[in-house]
């Protein structure tokens, strides 16, 4: 697999976790004001890192893929990348619905079934025991696609554009006849539709395929890129075009995150290194820690609010500081538990060069 150096990466996944954070971090003031969670204008952009996320995974994956790799070593590394720490999150918020039933899980009960599809990833209709987690069975969709490329056409450069071209016709679908692609989103035609058919429809395959394609146009081996590209663009056109508002809002917001994606890759070699970068490439390699582990303290804050009850003019500096402990603890649970998880899981060597360190996957 190709391994590179790439600090612009690395801010990516910094600001998109930083950014979900942000946007939660009204579960530390609801208890105790009465203000508007989240501005009217930043409404529609919320948690808008969840999109910037899909399509930095899409472009690492594709740059990690190469033409020799296999379906089984591909899928076996993601879901050991994966599920061992979101395993531990999710039986977390088991044991906080043990101790304290009235806390809130997403309707969580003990039914078989629903838990089974929680915990090994598979789509659902509504939210799994660890709410995050519904990301990340978007995520396991999308691997399920690599997987069969490798295993069908192989990783060679054609194969990887016809899995781009795969991936925005799969979202223009979604976003023109499928299900609410984000769990928050509700009222919209087809909401009884099958999970796997609302994961695998999804606008969000948009985001995947968006990071894919610039990954492969990146490497520069076509010498015609109007042609390459044109497929992509007549489906993103076609999807704006036909579908309903609810289903042209994710497309707004995965070209809003694409831009910010392109900004940071026009960055690329001048990022210096400094302390801030140093910061920002831990933070780039916590940024899953720092995804699940967020809801715990900002709720467990939230609820600490509620009895200290402040005044409504401390909202501001109260989500500052939620908002700063909740990245802090998320880069503690990388380096105690994530860092030394992955590498023991992966066989890594105790230590990496200085120099040249590898950026985790995403």
């Amino acid at each position: 697999m190709q391994r590179e150096r790439r600090v612009e990466i690395q801010w990516l996944r910094a600001v998109a976790a930083c950014e979900v954070v942000i946007c939660h971090s009204s579960l530390l003031t609801k208890h105790f004001t009465s203000s508007v969670p989240i501005p009217a204008w930043y409404q529609p952009l919320s948690a808008i890192g969840v999109e910037l996320f899909f399509i930095v995974s899409g472009y690492v994956i594709c740059m990690r893929v190469g033409e020799s790799d296999g379906a089984r070593p591909f899928l076996v590394a993601r879901i050991l990348r994966l599920y061992p720490m979101y395993w531990i999150f999710t039986c977390v918020a088991v044991l906080a619905y043990l101790l304290n039933p009235a806390w809130h899980l997403n309707n969580f009960t003990f039914e078989l079934l629903p838990m089974a599809k929680s915990f090994l990833i598979l789509p659902q209709t509504g939210f799994p025991i660890l709410g995050v987690g519904w990301t990340l069975e978007h995520e396991m969709v999308f691997y399920v696609f690599v997987a069969v490329m490798l295993l069908t056409i192989g990783g060679s450069n054609r194969a990887k554009l016809s899995l781009a071209w795969l991936l925005a016709g799969l979202g223009a679908v979604g976003a023109v006849l499928g299900t609410p692609p984000h769990p928050l989103i509700a009222g919209a035609p087809g909401a009884d539709s099958t999970a796997l058919l609302s994961h695998v429809f999804s606008p969000f395959m948009f985001a995947f395929g968006l990071g894919w394609l610039a990954r492969v146009l990146e490497d520069g081996r076509s010498s015609k890129l109007w042609i390459d590209v044109l497929p992509f663009i007549l489906f993103a056109i076609g999807a704006l075009w036909l579908a309903p508002e609810w289903g042209r809002l994710p497309l707004l917001r995965i070209a809003i995150a694409a831009l910010v994606f392109a900004g940071f890759l026009a960055c690329r070699g001048r990022f210096a290194d400094t302390p801030l970068n140093r910061l920002i490439w831990q933070l780039g390699d916590a940024s899953f820690s720092i995804y699940l582990s967020h809801w715990f303290l900002l709720s467990a804050g939230g609820k600490l609010m509620g009895h200290l009850d402040p005044p409504d003019w401390l909202e501001l500096p109260v989500r500052i500081v939620g908002v700063g402990a909740s990245i802090a603890f998320g880069l503690v649970v990388f380096l105690l538990i994530e860092k030394p998880l992955d590498r023991k899981l992966r066989r890594r060597p105790a230590t990496l060069p200085v120099a040249a360190p590898v950026p985790s996957a995403p």
